[in-house]
């Protein structure tokens, strides 16, 4: 399989990429950003990562600023005080003038989107940064942050919480405690994301059943193409099919194709295709988005080097350390993101497909669950 390279994007493939609403449902961008603060570096977003984003079209992402692990709250292991001073810098940026505006409803982000501006959406990966204190099952957390402008959360990382049960503790069989129904039902209240990535089965079960909202799993594979453990099922595709929720797909190599350091070609977004193919078939393009999980940034090389406390774990369970870039071979980078499109059409989906994917289904999912 060769490569078709940003030479090879055809007039087609950039017009119709520029004409749509890019939504990336989960950006990392707040792993580097929190290190050039730490440096001083002025005008952060403009410079490092505003051109990649607008290179590459994409108009709305959901960055994580806080959640389970310290890599994703400032590197401290007090998760409320890191991820305060992450929503910190970047309201303090906003506040500058920026080419960002951050968003606390659909509305917002089309108001920002038509000025020109990238929409920022702020993110959790993990709740746990929102439990509160011990032995008492408080929500006040949950809606401080929400007033802070948080509005979307990825329930569980790899551990277990008081909310749920990550992948790490499948064998537990556990589903949601009462407190992360509750926690659910509240953030369906007040209008925020539920995101679905990283449950083992029954917490995923429970979680559908518990929402009234639309939910999305911002970034995974599905099992029929690639049997890691941590991504879907044919029944939860179909469950989240009857929920009205979007599957992001993502371009970390390691949910995209098994054992993929055997692989001897490229690894591209025909393989993702694959995923997108089986979750079509299933319940159709509608619930297809992108959350492209990009990590791979020059301050820290990819997630598993910044983990804490020792590089290659999260929340305690060693997930090892790539010996290499693991995004995809093409895209490799957000700024070549209308590879998407090209290869998208190239395997045979339409033009109207290929721009619900693109953003379309997640504006219509941001529209349904965030106000």
């Amino acid at each position: 399989m060769s490569l078709i390279g940003l030479d090879g994007v055809s007039e087609r493939a950039k017009k119709l990429h520029e004409e749509s609403v890019v939504v990336d449902i989960h950006n990392h961008m707040m792993f580097e950003y929190a290190i050039h603060e730490a440096l001083g570096t002025p005008d952060i977003f403009d410079t490092y990562y505003a051109p990649a984003l607008k290179a590459g079209g994409i108009d709305v992402i959901a960055t994580s600023v806080g959640g389970n692990s310290p890599c994703v709250c400032n590197l401290t292991d007090d998760l409320v005080h890191g991820s305060l001073e992450q929503i910190d810098m970047l309201r303090r940026a906003e506040e500058k003038g920026s080419s960002f505006a951050i968003c606390e409803s659909a509305q917002e982000i089309e108001v920002a989107v038509a000025a020109g501006k990238i929409a920022i959406l702020l993110a959790f990966e993990g709740a746990r940064a929102a439990e509160g204190i011990e032995n008492e099952e408080s929500l006040v957390m949950l809606r401080s942050f929400y007033r802070l402008g948080l509005r979307t959360i990825c329930i569980v990382g790899g551990a277990r919480t008081r909310f749920a049960d990550g992948m790490g503790e499948a064998r537990a069989e556990a589903g949601m405690t009462t407190f992360g129904l509750r926690f659910i039902e509240e953030m369906n209240r007040l209008g925020m994301l539920v995101d679905l990535t990283h449950m083992t089965e029954r917490s995923f079960m429970d979680s559908i059943e518990a929402s009234s909202k639309p939910v999305v799993v911002s970034h995974i594979g599905v099992q029929a193409a690639c049997p890691n453990p941590n991504n879907l099922s044919d029944e939860r595709i179909k469950a989240i099919g009857r929920n009205g929720g979007v599957i992001g797909m993502e371009m970390v190599k390691t949910e995209i194709l098994w054992e993929y350091e055997k692989y001897k070609r490229p690894i591209t977004w025909e393989h993702v295709i694959r995923h997108i193919d089986h979750i079509a078939e299933l319940i159709g393009t509608e619930h297809i988005g992108l959350g492209l999980d990009f990590d791979h940034f020059k301050m820290i090389d990819n997630i598993h080097r910044a983990m804490c406390p020792a590089p290659g774990t999260i929340e305690g369970f060693y997930t090892g350390i790539p010996k290499e870039n693991h995004m995809l071979d093409e895209p490799n980078d957000l700024w070549e993101a209308p590879l998407i499109t090209e290869y998208m059409l190239r395997h045979g989906y339409s033009d109207y497909e290929v721009k619900m994917i693109l953003g379309g289904n997640m504006m219509r999912l941001l529209k349904e669950t965030i106000w």
